[in-house]
């Protein structure tokens, strides 16, 4: 999908809506929230602590946290919602 903002919005918001569940869409907020958002923040990160090795262990442990939280939410809500 490529165009204007209008258009993809418009043509993914049907195909979102019709495969995805609330459990899945909430369990992609939870993931969001915990995982790593650019390469600027992994670039600040390397930069103040400056060394990979720990860069590369933030990263990982950001990620790990991003599907731990996305596994709870999506499985306590598939709970609540059936």
């Amino acid at each position: 999908v490529s165009g204007s903002e209008e258009v993809v919005e418009s043509a993914l918001v049907p195909i979102v809506h019709g495969n995805w569940g609330l459990p899945t869409a909430l369990a992609f907020i939870a993931w969001y929230i915990y995982a790593p958002m650019c390469m600027a923040t992994l670039a600040v990160i390397k930069r103040e602590t400056k060394s990979t090795k720990q860069t590369a262990i933030i990263t990982g442990y950001l990620f790990a946290l991003a599907y731990f939280f996305a596994f709870v939410v999506y499985h306590v809500a598939l709970g609540v919602v059936g």
